[in-house]
């Protein structure tokens, strides 16, 4: 069969044509990443595990349908056992309630299809003492006590709760001068707020109705329960001071009556 000039191009622009929708077929079936859908049904079931459980259907108001779910990825996990450390990837599932700037992360094992942690991050809305300095840190209590103005010794505890150890000074300046003294406890911390006699309260405090009346060596004090994290407010000679972490009244009241000042030739100094 002779095939002429113009049924010739008329061929070749068939055969392109095809070798076209062939390509574009081939690249779409490509861009179906086997990946992107394990991650999405993954996602899937970290949220459906996070809905299940008891803890965040007390901190959620799942049933009311009062919130919504600001993001799903993944996170750092690690744990320390006998001898070795573990870490592995996690997902983190990310809530706020209606009306809240708050957000709520929890931290879903995959492998476990269990949640292995749970943590408030607060967002305060207006942010008090905006447009102050980074706080200064040190990694010893030695150090932070020398670097506090004198007159207004460095407050400390001589006595660590179980399982805490010290972690770190952070000195803040104007508008809102204050120590924050960490100790942790794994992923857990345990944060002792120290303002000095004739500067302005905690800025960043908790506040809410029903708080209960406690006794701090002879000093009255304010016992205020959060979501995820407890508070507790007193004052003495030394200044005003508020202990934040996950314990209950009864500890806090225990571990803030053992807060002294601290004095570099002796550890502390009674008041």
């Amino acid at each position: 069969m002779t095939v002429s000039k113009e049924q010739g191009h008329v061929y070749a622009g068939i055969v392109i044509l095809v070798l076209l929708v062939l390509g574009v077929t081939l690249g779409a079936g490509c861009l179906e990443d086997p990946a992107h859908e394990t991650l999405g049904l993954q996602n899937e079931a970290a949220i459906a595990i996070a809905l299940r459980d008891t803890i965040v259907r007390e901190q959620i108001p799942i049933e009311s349908g009062e919130y919504e779910i600001v993001d799903v990825g993944p996170e750092f996990c690690m744990q320390t056992g006998p001898g070795s450390t573990f870490s592995w990837t996690c997902t983190a599932v990310t809530f706020r309630c209606s009306g809240q700037r708050s957000l709520y992360h929890v931290i879903i094992d995959d492998a476990d299809e269990t949640v292995v942690g749970r943590y408030w991050q607060w967002v305060k809305e207006p942010m008090p003492c905006r447009g102050g300095e980074p706080p200064v840190e040190y990694s010893t209590i030695e150090e932070a006590s020398i670097a506090v103005k004198p007159g207004c010794p460095l407050a400390t505890l001589p006595v660590i709760p179980a399982a805490y150890s010290f972690s770190i000074v952070r000195i803040y300046g104007e508008p809102c001068p204050r120590r924050d003294i960490v100790y942790t406890r794994g992923s857990e911390e345990l944060r002792l707020i120290h303002v000095c006699p004739g500067h302005p309260p905690y800025a960043f405090a908790i506040t809410g109705k029903g708080a209960d009346e406690v006794a701090i060596r002879g000093s009255p004090g304010k016992f205020v329960q959060g979501i995820g994290q407890n508070q507790l407010a007193w004052a003495d000679a030394h200044g005003s001071y508020w202990l934040l972490g996950d314990m209950s009244r009864e500890d806090l009241v225990a571990v803030a009556s053992s807060v002294e000042p601290y004095s570099r030739a002796g550890g502390t100094v009674s008041g």
